[in-house]
């Protein structure tokens, strides 16, 4: 229940308001109307404008293009209407203000609301499904149980910012939403390591609670954040070094920070909040303008220019990089912490930054040596899943930045049941791919294998070069033959020296476009045919890297390889790394 109105009289801070709304303050949370200054306002409409054109009035909805395969829906073409999207749109159109566009959120709002599941008894009571052509009871993909959480957090800025403008009606269903999709998200009760969602379905919670005076939710959404807390204070974020999920924990964060005031709360949130941006600070490589990895989940290789956007607002413009944009939620206002600022603008190098990921057996390592010139990542154990880069080098300038991506396509995309293993020092790395049975196809969950069969038209190892043209690569002679790549005087040295996959004989190719090159050791490319991982003996990778200066000669060392009856045993220039050769059930923490 609402405790308490106050009016809020214009205030004016750098820009003038422009209209005025309530304020709420309890004991526990707050906030405020919507007052956007006229340079947001201006940002805003623009963000807005370019999504006019999508607005289908009859179903009152956005509508979205399919090309290709996606999570958790059933189509792969055409054109739907856009669950998510359509309440961003409707935030959007409330926060610009314009009183032409108020009745079109309300009319997205209510539609959207619709499409909720709110059946007792559904497992997926709460949630909403991605778009209005596959509701969730007759979809055949797996529901995305986020979904109540990421549009919570819309409903929530329309009825704490816009609470004055909404009609009662209105009012009355977003309530009702807002509790279904808690209730949904404290039944399934994400625990600590899946930290964006963590984050957010706590927020979610918390705010929900208190703003419908929701006992039992209380206590559960703040011993849930003490929970979180004290995982990352001993662990850090399992979603490690995240360029995608590190800035969605943020931007909850933020909302924490805006929207909770108990004092102990707030203590820990503020510790949460610094913990995040410590993570960006110690992975910024200043000379490329790129966040270096290994990262645990990211969309794109190269910084978005939303992300270099939220660096240049949060520093005050003294983080500049070129093409920044600025981010679309105007209303979230990130701070990087004063004592962090020198990462970005006075790093030491070179330096190696180590990092313990997980605190249960088996570990897994982040290692990333910066230098001037590069920064060169890996993680000891991972899978080759697409938002996973377990071995990422950045180098080039901030106006071209350059990168090496190492990945395994099936059928050209990334095969989740590849699994990377690898030992880093400066700028050595000796690495090992292997494959599981059980894992996942296109994605680790989602798609599973069953037993380790699978159907292919193509898998292959790929060396991935970003802003590097085809015409910069060579092709080794042999397979396990030593080849070097040079790009902005630096030299990238790679030997393949074990390449086994059953009977399937390999070979080397390049290709490329405007964008990437790559050099492919081809494992098998022709008619579709079934494959049964569990029926080979024998299925593992291995290869050596090392990164240098132009003008340093290197001399090719050869791994030393050893077999015993399960594992292959490498080693070179004292680093040294173990795998199965036949593939098996996935192990923990990949």
């Amino acid at each position: 229940m609402i405790k308490k109105i106050i009016s809020l009289v214009l205030i004016f801070s750098g820009f003038a308001k422009t209209s005025v709304g309530h304020v709420y303050k309890d004991d526990f949370i707050q906030y405020e109307a919507v007052n956007l200054t006229a340079e947001d306002k201006l940002l805003l409409k623009e963000v807005i404008g370019k999504l006019h054109d999508r607005y289908d009035p009859q179903q009152q909805m956005l509508t979205r293009t399919l090309n290709a395969w996606n999570y958790h829906t059933d189509a792969q073409t055409g054109t739907f209407h856009e669950v998510r999207s359509s309440f961003n749109y409707a935030v959007g159109l409330l926060d610009v203000g314009e009183e032409q566009y108020r009745q079109r959120a309300f009319d997205l709002i209510h539609k959207t609301i619709t499409l909720q599941d709110t059946i007792s008894g559904s497992k997926t009571c709460g949630v909403w499904p991605y778009y209005m052509e596959e509701p969730l009871a007759t979809k055949k993909s797996p529901a995305d149980w986020n979904w109540a959480d990421f549009n919570a957090v819309s409903l929530l800025d329309v009825y704490m910012g816009h609470y004055d403008k909404l009609p009662v009606e209105l009012k009355a269903e977003i309530r009702t939403s807002l509790i279904y999709a808690a209730r949904s998200i404290q039944k399934r009760d994400v625990q600590p390591n899946y930290t964006n969602i963590a984050i957010m379905g706590t927020y979610v919670t918390y705010v929900i609670s208190h703003l419908f005076d929701i006992p039992e939710m209380k206590v559960y959404a703040y011993a849930r954040l003490k929970k979180f807390y004290n995982y990352t204070l001993e662990r850090g974020f399992t979603e490690y070094n995240s360029p995608t999920y590190t800035i969605v924990a943020l931007d909850e964060l933020d909302r924490m920070k805006r929207h909770i005031v108990a004092s102990e709360a707030k203590t820990m949130i503020d510790s949460l909040y610094n913990t995040a941006w410590d993570i960006i600070a110690r992975h910024y490589h200043k000379p490329s303008a790129q966040w270096a990895g290994p990262h645990s989940r990211s969309y794109s290789s190269l910084l978005q220019s939303n992300v270099n956007g939220l660096l240049k607002q949060a520093s005050d413009g003294k983080i500049d990089p070129p093409g920044a944009t600025p981010r679309s939620d105007v209303k979230i206002k990130h701070k990087i912490p004063a004592y962090l600022m020198p990462y970005f603008l006075n790093p030491q190098f070179p330096r190696t930054q180590l990092d313990q990921l997980t605190t249960n057996d088996p570990k897994v390592i982040g290692t990333t040596y910066l230098t001037s010139r590069y920064a060169l990542s890996s993680a000891n154990r991972s899978s080759l899943w697409n938002q996973r880069r377990p071995f990422l080098a950045y180098w080039g300038t901030p106006e071209k930045p350059s990168y090496l991506q190492v990945r395994f396509l099936h059928d050209d995309y990334d095969f989740s049941a590849s699994a990377f293993y690898s030992a880093q020092k400066e700028n050595d790395i000796l690495a090992g791919i292997n494959f599981m049975t059980n894992a996942g196809d296109k994605h680790i969950n989602i798609d599973k294998l069953q037993a380790g069969k699978f159907k292919a038209k193509d898998l292959r190892l790929r060396f991935e070069f970003g802003n590097l043209p085809p015409e910069k690569l060579v092709v080794p002679g042999a397979d396990h033959d030593a080849f070097t790549i040079s790009s902005n005087g630096l030299k990238f040295n790679i030997q393949l020296f074990t390449s086994i996959f059953g009977h399937n004989k390999g070979h080397w190719e390049k290709g490329g476009n405007e964008k990437v090159s790559w050099i492919d050791y081809v494992i098998y490319s022709g008619a579709e045919t079934d494959f049964d991982l569990s029926a080979i003996n024998e299925a593992v990778l291995g290869f050596t890297f090392n990164l240098t200066d132009g003008k340093t000669k290197v001399k090719t060392q050869k791994a030393i390889v050893s077999k015993d009856n399960e594992n292959l045993n490498a080693k070179w220039k004292g680093l040294s790394v173990t795998l199965p050769v036949k593939p098996g059930k996935q192990p923990g923490n990949l």
